[in-house]
């Protein structure tokens, strides 16, 4: 289990949380700025006497800014499920340590580029990469079905063709008699499945005993009588399956080129537990993540329950747990960090081709439309925010989804409108940030909605909002992300900030 995949995140957090340190001075100040009326409580700031420097009842500047950015992690680092990277080509070896030092260091900051890149679109964007998590989530589901009917069907074919031998016993019966083999995941030789069938000649026939035997081995490896369920769906689309050659590495298999092998029987996809060991999160990583995100979202309402402000990193840290769930339930089947595709025999399709990007395709990955320009035939990975293809009504169902929780998601910094701010400039970027974050996205769901009947209708919607909606949305997030942090001076803080919540109030008692 590895909740922090990575070392570059996490000295991000301890150099922010190191800096915000930084910005703390005594907490026994005395504090200038009053509190607001509508979230105060009996102290005020402007008393002399006001202080918060007992350990049980009061909280530190630290302890905030740890708390956000822990939280921001969780939803941010932790809760995003990448596709499997490019398989790494064997090179040199080097029998100097430090050239082997070096190399390796190398190579693991180049491995997590894709990951860099997610995390910065969802600090920026959350509400576009759950809708590519949800288009993920509606494929997956599709392709689960469609590899279920292949298994289904391909089992059928092997148990009509050895009749004679399977005498009626059910391919799980033999399965739970002879035990399993397992397929492994690590990229290794060992991955390289192979199609194992009997060919029964009819004048060569081979002794009952042996071919029984053949058969019991060949339905154990395969696991015919598994079902396969929507991990399996996840686990095409996320580029599982690699093609190779002799020379080496090819190209990721497509869901429906997947589809065709396993209902030909030429590829026998691992069961749910092989998956599960594959993958680098469980049911308790993401469990440990999720109580993080719980335990802070029950302290935010606490506070406001008992009329005790929250700061603004806070505010915005409560948005970003709105999108978190969401991404959690959209991404719970499907596996996490895998770092090696399985290898399948497959043949070249020719030289890699060189994608160019120009306006076309910044166009497509706004709409979500950027399935369309992958040919996974001359690309070494599946591209980072690839869904599958999904189909219109798929991506339609997805952009609601997501325009729903985006306009959540911008409402939530809605609760710091009448927060005391240094200046009344920095307020006004608040609110008006806060409203375009909320709107941008209403606005797109109606013209949306509007050009379902329209055609002309929805290609002027999708130019508004390159041109306009999305400059805007990107420039408000900014300038909350920059509010969120400069508003934690010290001095322009309100006492109650300090406070913490006394639990025990609570609990009824006599």
């Amino acid at each position: 289990m590895q909740m922090f995949p990575s070392a570059p995140p996490i000295i991000l957090v301890f150099s922010c949380v190191h800096a915000a340190y930084a910005l703390a001075v005594n907490t026994s100040s005395v504090l200038s700025v009053s509190v607001n009326t509508a979230l105060s409580t009996d102290v005020t700031a402007d008393d002399p006497a006001s202080t918060c420097d007992n350990l049980h009842t009061c909280r530190s500047l630290y302890s905030i800014i740890q708390t956000c950015l822990a939280t921001i992690f969780a939803c941010v680092w932790v809760a995003v499920h990448r596709n499997i990277p490019a398989p790494k080509i064997e090179t040199v070896r080097r029998s100097n340590p430090i050239i082997k030092a070096a190399r390796w260091l190398w190579s693991t900051i180049l491995d997590q580029r894709q990951s860099v890149i997610v995390f910065t679109v969802t600090l920026l964007a959350p509400e576009w990469v759950l809708a590519w998590a949800v288009r993920q989530r509606l494929r997956a589901r599709t392709i689960a079905k469609e590899l279920e009917e292949a298994r289904v069907e391909a089992m059928e074919d092997w148990k009509a063709s050895h009749s004679e031998l399977v005498n009626g016993t059910s391919a799980v019966a033999v399965e739970d008699r002879v035990g399993s083999t397992g397929v492994s995941g690590r990229g290794s030789s060992e991955n390289l499945i192979e199609k194992r069938s009997s060919v029964v000649d009819n004048h060569s026939r081979p002794a009952p005993t042996e071919e029984r035997g053949a058969l019991t081995r060949a339905m154990s490896v395969a696991k015919l009588g598994q079902p396969l369920t929507n991990a399996h769906g996840f686990f095409a689309i996320m580029g599982g399956y690699h093609a190779y050659d002799k020379n080496g590495p090819l190209n990721p298999l497509s869901p429906d080129e997947v589809i065709k092998l396993v209902r030909s029987s030429k590829l026998v996809p691992p069961t749910r537990d092989e998956l599960s060991n594959l993958s680098k999160g469980d049911v308790i990583s993401k469990g440990v993540a999720i109580l993080q995100t719980i335990a802070f979202v029950v302290q935010c309402i606490a506070r406001l329950v008992k009329h005790l402000p929250l700061t603004n990193l806070e505010v915005m840290t409560l948005a970003y747990t709105v999108m978190t769930v969401a991404m959690y339930i959209a991404w719970w089947d499907k596996p996490l960090n895998i770092s090696c595709a399985i290898r399948v025999p497959g043949l070249s399709s020719g030289d890699k081709a060189t994608h160019e990007y120009n306006w076309d395709t910044i166009f497509y990955y706004i709409i979500g439309a950027q399935d369309d320009e992958a040919d996974l035939r001359y690309l070494q990975r599946v591209p980072t925010f690839w869904a599958g293809k999904a189909g219109e009504e798929d991506v339609w169902n997805a952009d609601i989804i997501a325009l729903l929780a985006a306009m959540a998601f911008g409402a939530v910094h809605c609760i710091a409108w009448s927060y005391a701010f240094p200046s009344h400039t920095e307020l006004l970027m608040w609110r008006v940030s806060s409203i375009a974050i909320a709107a941008v996205p209403a606005a797109l769901l109606i013209g949306l909605a509007l050009s379902r009947g329209i055609d002309d209708m929805g290609v002027l919607v999708l130019i508004g909002f390159s041109f306009v909606g999305a400059p805007v949305y990107i420039c408000a997030r900014t300038i909350l992300l920059v509010l969120s942090f400069t508003t934690l001076k010290f001095k322009y803080l309100p006492y109650a900030v300090y406070q913490n919540v006394q639990w025990t109030e609570f609990i009824p008692h006599i």
